[in-house]
C-alpha cells in the first residue's frame, strides 16, 4: 500500500500466522484471533502490523468471500523518508537466533531498478460480464426505491479484458501511484489473482485514538479546460441528486459511529475531491475512539457504507446479488492493516481496481442509484470511473 502525497508506503511478505473466516460475525471473529496473537509471536523492530482484507459480501462457504488477517514474517514501513523494518517469528525455541540471522541482510538492503513497462501490448477490447444488463437494472432499482424498498443501492459493473500476453501487476501499480498521488494505491492477493487499484476512499483510520473516515459520493467528470472544470465542479456542488446521495452516506456514517459509542463530527460542508479523470463530493468525518472499543469493532459497523452498498443496509444489500451478474470479491471490500494492539489501523475501500490473473484482467466500476437516477447517466459515470484503472493496465 502507498499514499504518495502523504509520503507513506507499506509492504509485507509471507505470513507467519493466518486467520480466515466468513459470515456476518467475521469482524468480531477476526478480533478474537487478534487478541490471542501476541503470546504466539516474537518480533524485532516496531510493533508489527497485521494485514487485513474483507470482501464486500460476508460470504459463507464461497472461498471468494473469505475474509483474511495475516501477520507477515517481514514488513517495511516508510513514513516521510524514514524506513523501518519489522521481523516476526513464532515464539518457540531458537526464535531470537532466527531473528538475528534474518535482520543482518536487511542492513544491506538496496533498491534495484526493475523493468518499467509503460506500453500496453494490445488494443483494449472489453467484454462486460452479463452483457447489457445495467440500464434495465437501474430502472428496476429506481422503481423499488419509489416503492419504498430502500433509499439507495449501489450497482457495479465488471469488464473482462483478455489478451495473449500477461498483465504486469507491479507495473500497473506503479502507473496508478504515479497518476493518483492523493489516492491509496494497493496490491493484494485475492481468490482470483492479484487485485491492484488506487482508491480515493478511506473506510476507517485510527491512530492514537484519533478516528478518521469520510463520505465520498457524488461524481462528475473532469473538464478539458480550467473553465470547463470549474463549471463542472460548480454543477456538482449544486446538484440536488448528487448532494442527496452524498448526504445519505454522511448521515449513515455518523449514525453507525454513534452506535459504537463514538461522537463523530463532520469537519466541513461537502468539498471537492479532484482526481485525474473524475471529481467527487467528499466530507471528512472525525472522532475519538473510546477506551472500551477496538478498531475491527468500528470497522465492522461501518462496512459496507452506503457509498458502496446501499441504505438502509439490511434492506438494500440483499437485492444486489440479484441485480449483478458478477461476483464482486474484494472489489468494494476493505483492505489494509490493523495494529497488534487492536486499536490502531487503516482500512481503505477497494475501488478503481482490477483483478489480474495471467493474461486476464477484470476491471470494476459502480454507481449509486437513488430516486431520479438516469440509466444513461449512471452508465456514463461508471465508464468515467473505469478509465482510472484501464489507463493504468500494463
Amino acid at each position: 500500500m502507498e499514499t504518495p502525497a502523504g509520503g507513506i508506503a507499506y509492504a509485507a511478505g509471507a505470513p507467519v500466522e493466518v486467520w480466515e473466516g466468513s459470515g456476518i460475525d467475521r469482524f468480531s471473529e477476526a478480533d478474537k484471533w487478534l487478541k490471542d496473537l501476541t503470546s504466539k509471536i516474537t518480533s524485532v523492530g516496531r510493533s508489527p502490523r497485521i494485514c487485513a482484507r474483507f470482501p464486500f459480501h460476508p460470504g459463507a462457504d464461497d472461498t471468494k468471500q473469505t475474509s483474511r488477517l495475516f501477520l507477515p514474517s517481514w514488513q517495511v514501513l516508510t513514513v516521510c523518508g524514514h524506513t523501518e523494518v519489522t521481523l516476526v517469528e513464532p515464539a518457540n525455541a531458537g526464535a531470537a537466533e532466527r531473528l538475528a540471522a534474518r535482520a543482518e541482510p536487511f542492513q544491506r538492503f538496496a533498491y534495484k531498478v526493475g523493468r518499467n513497462n509503460q506500453e500496453s501490448h494490445e488494443s483494449l477490447v472489453l467484454n462486460e460480464v452479463g452483457g447489457s444488463w445495467f440500464p434495465s437494472a437501474v430502472r428496476r432499482a429506481t422503481e423499488l426505491i419509489r416503492e419504498g424498498a430502500f433509499e439507495k443501492v449501489v450497482l457495479t459493473r465488471a469488464f473482462d479484458w483478455r489478451r495473449t500476453t500477461a498483465f504486469d501487476p507491479y507495473a500497473t501499480l506503479h502507473r496508478l501511484r504515479s497518476a493518483n498521488s492523493v489516492c491509496h494505491a494497493y496490491l493484494v492477493d485475492s481468490a482470483g489473482g492479484t487485485l491492484v487499484g488506487s482508491t480515493p476512499e478511506t473506510l476507517l483510520a485510527i491512530h492514537q485514538d484519533e478516528l478518521r473516515t469520510e463520505a465520498v459520493a457524488g461524481t462528475t467528470r473532469r473538464g478539458a479546460s480550467p473553465s470547463e472544470d470549474a463549471a463542472l465542479a460548480d454543477a456538482l456542488l449544486a446538484s440536488e441528486k448528487d448532494n442527496r446521495e452524498h448526504n445519505v452516506v454522511t448521515a449513515s456514517i455518523l449514525r453507525r459511529l454513534n452506535m459504537v459509542g463514538i461522537e463523530g463530527a463532520v469537519t466541513s460542508k461537502p468539498e471537492l475531491l479532484r482526481l485525474g479523470k473524475v471529481m467527487h463530493l467528499r466530507t471528512p468525518v472525525i472522532g475519538t475512539l473510546p477506551s472500551t472499543r477496538r478498531f475491527l469493532e468500528v470497522a465492522g459497523e461501518l462496512h459496507p457504507t452506503p457509498a458502496v452498498g446501499g441504505k438502509p443496509r439490511l434492506q438494500a444489500l440483499p437485492f444486489i446479488p440479484g441485480f449483478e451478474p458478477h461476483d464482486r470479491g474484494l472489489y468494494t471490500g476493505a483492505v489494509g492493516w490493523v495494529g497488534l494492539d487492536g486499536r490502531n489501523g487503516e482500512l481503505v475501500v477497494a475501488l478503481r481496481c482490477a483483478e489480474l490473473s495471467g493474461a486476464r484482467a477484470r476491471a470494476y466500476a459502480g454507481a449509486g442509484i437513488v430516486d431520479g437516477s438516469d440509466p444513461a447517466a449512471e452508465a456514463t459515470e461508471t465508464e468515467m470511473k473505469l478509465r482510472t484503472i484501464l489507463d493504468s493496465l500494463v
